[in-house]
Order: structure tokens, then C-alpha cells, then sequence
């Protein structure tokens, strides 16, 4: 994975355990990419972490584990 991408990838993760939660137009307005990138880096994101989940409802990731992931 390149270098920008990871940190896109550590940031979700990070702002997702801090705040509870994460969507798409995070990513956007912080990193400047397109929807179809957030997408892909959310992806990634979950396939390095368990404990973000799709809430549906409000159209957002979720954070499921502790208040930090170590």
C-alpha cells in the first residue's frame, strides 16, 4: 500500500475510534479525493480492522470495539 494511502487508512481508523463513527464525506473533505477513493480506502480500512461496521440507517461506519484500537 502506498505511503498516502495508509495514512488515509490510519486516519479513518483513528477518527472512527475517537468520534464513534466515520462516512465517505470525512474522508473527502480532509484527504481531497473523490467518493469512489473513500470508498476504497474504507475498504481497506476494513480489512485492518474489526471493529468498524456499516451502520445503514445512518449511512456511516460505525466504531464497535474499544475507545482506542491498539
Amino acid at each position: 500500500m502506498k505511503w498516502f494511502k495508509q495514512r488515509r487508512v490510519e486516519w479513518i481508523i483513528e477518527m472512527a475510534a475517537i468520534y464513534g463513527y466515520i462516512n465517505r464525506d470525512h474522508i473527502r473533505r480532509k484527504f481531497g479525493v473523490s467518493t469512489p477513493q473513500a470508498s476504497l480506502d474504507i475498504a481497506d480500512a476494513l480489512s485492518q480492522t474489526s471493529h468498524l461496521q456499516y451502520d445503514r440507517s445512518g449511512k456511516r461506519y460505525v466504531w464497535t470495539g474499544p475507545a482506542e484500537e491498539n
